[in-house]
């Protein structure tokens, strides 16, 4: 429950920093930390992305049915799973990359608005991703929205 509040009080942050009221300054520290994950993954660099995100990091994707519950992809699996699961994924081409078109941040908690090219399928996906970020480490990872065009 303190989870889905902490993430409610982010996506409001997000809305009101839309509307022109800037709630956090850019570049705190939990931002750069996800600066540094995202560009990670973009870099399909395996050993740089795991070490932004602590060893049992959950990862949820939500899916059309908003009234459920996300699910997991990766939440749960052992380091060595994960290390496996990523390599895999930056093994595979195209690498699907992430472009951060703005970050707003509460607490623990930061938004992502992002645009993901280079998919299998081609096409542009814009989305939402909430991140939750605890002693400088990604710790859940929460894909919210995704638009597809």
């Amino acid at each position: 429950m303190k989870r889905m509040r902490a993430l409610l009080i982010a996506l409001s942050a997000l809305s009101a920093s839309a509307a022109g009221t800037a709630i956090v300054a850019a570049d705190n520290a939990q931002e750069v930390v996800v600066r540094r994950y995202v560009q990670a993954w973009n870099d399909a660099d395996a050993e740089a992305f795991l070490a932004q995100a602590t060893a049992d990091a959950g990862a949820w994707r939500r899916g059309d049915d908003e009234n459920l519950p996300g699910q997991p992809l990766v939440a749960e699996a052992s380091p060595q799973a994960r290390s496996r699961y990523y390599r895999a994924a930056f093994a595979k081409r195209p690498h699907p990359r992430v472009e951060i078109l703005g970050l707003q941040s509460l607490d623990d908690m930061v938004v992502a608005r992002e645009r993901v090219t280079g998919t299998a399928d081609g096409k542009t996906v814009d989305g939402l991703t909430v991140y939750q970020v605890r002693n400088d480490k990604i710790c859940n990872v929460w894909h919210i929205k995704r638009r597809s065009r």
